[in-house]
């Protein structure tokens, strides 16, 4: 891969389906709880402040957002929670929906939406929707991984929701920071930004990317680093 020097924000898994049902209740939304991490809402406010300094600093962000078809192996009626699940985000429905309090939510030009996870499977062998590195936008059909080369990307600072435990299990953010830094990128993984669904794995999953190369940072550092 060619090498430039720029960052890009990926916000991952945002959505309405990875809140807890408190946070519906709180914001009298349809969608929340379906898949409910718990302090999942947040992630909402470091990710916006996030947004404000890369959309300042005319840096590209994007989006990911899971949009699974009703009929998957990815859903269980008696879920694992390992590889199978119970049903959420799926597409046209209010939890694929990204958080309403995100920036990216209100105004949609301040980033590049990609789904993911929108083609059935048929075993939890076959299951790709975990990774952003497989995301395509809806309208170029373009992948993220491509998306980010034509934006010259070679930093990308990872958010979002939500962890596994970075090794056994990784989940949509460890997935996506890790197939990335594996695609050749530099890859930062904003700690107060992302949260894990269990939350003993959270300094595990730190553990076991750092081990791999994958830089762990506050989102004030990474402000601090925009406004240097």
């Amino acid at each position: 891969m060619e090498k430039y020097s720029n960052k890009a924000l990926v916000i991952v898994d945002t959505q309405r389906g990875f809140m807890p049902a408190y946070e519906g209740k709180r914001l009298g939304i349809d969608g929340c709880g379906e898949l409910g991490v718990d302090g999942g809402e947040q992630v909402v406010s470091p990710i916006n402040q996030l947004t404000d300094a890369f959309h300042r600093a005319n840096l590209p962000i994007a989006t990911t957002q899971d949009y699974h078809p009703t009929e998957t192996a990815h859903f269980s009626d008696n879920p694992n929670f390992t590889n199978t699940w119970p049903i959420h985000c799926v597409g046209g429905t209010p939890g694929a929906e990204l958080h309403p309090d995100l920036l990216a939510a209100k105004d949609s030009t301040l980033a590049t939406q990609f789904i993911k996870g929108d083609v059935a499977c048929t075993s939890p062998e076959d299951d790709t929707s975990y990774t952003g590195a497989l995301a395509y936008n809806p309208d170029t059909k373009m992948t993220l991984p491509d998306w980010l080369d034509e934006k010259k990307t070679t930093s990308v600072y990872v958010t979002g929701l939500a962890l596994g435990d970075g090794a056994e299990q990784k989940l949509c953010v460890d997935s996506t920071a890790a197939d990335l830094y594996d695609m050749g990128y530099d890859v930062t993984l904003v700690t107060d930004a992302v949260e894990a669904v269990m939350s003993k794995n959270r300094e595990l999953c730190f553990r076991n990317l750092g081990k791999r190369g994958i830089r762990l940072a506050t989102s004030n550092e990474v402000m601090k680093e925009l406004e240097g």
